[in-house]
């Protein structure tokens, strides 16, 4: 199964904390885990990541780029996907969105075509695309 992650869903994952994980998402983290899937991390994630542990919102268990470096380390179940010009070009569907990172977060999973995994209640409400949690 291939999964794009919304923000704070990866952040219960790295810290840690994935009782916080709905009973789905934990199941895809687990299974990325175990080589059974692979979870896409849009780079705006990243970027939220860095943000709001800059602003000491949350307390990362490695350094910020320690922590891109192991999602990118290979084999690894994660794919840093970039921002490219098909997933801007997708970001033009979803006008309703208002948070700018959560905007490029749909239209990633949109582009690609999988699912995505949050607990963003907008987001599941309006099902732009489809959501595990």
């Amino acid at each position: 199964m291939l999964c794009v992650t919304d923000t704070h869903p990866l952040v219960f994952f790295s810290t840690g904390r994935t009782r916080r994980l709905g009973k789905n998402a934990r199941r895809v983290f687990r299974e990325a885990e175990d080589g059974r899937s692979r979870i896409v991390i849009p780079v705006t994630v990243l970027e939220e990541v860095l943000r709001i542990s800059e602003d000491g919102r949350i307390r990362l268990p490695l350094s910020f780029s320690e922590l891109v470096t192991r999602y990118e380390s290979e084999p690894s179940p994660f794919f840093i996907q970039d921002y490219t010009s098909d997933i801007l070009r997708h970001v033009a569907n979803y006008p309703t969105i208002r948070d700018p990172f959560d905007r490029v977060i749909v239209a990633t999973a949109s582009a690609l075509g999988y699912p995505l995994i949050t607990n963003d209640g907008f987001l599941q409400d309006e099902a732009f695309v489809p959501v595990i949690w």
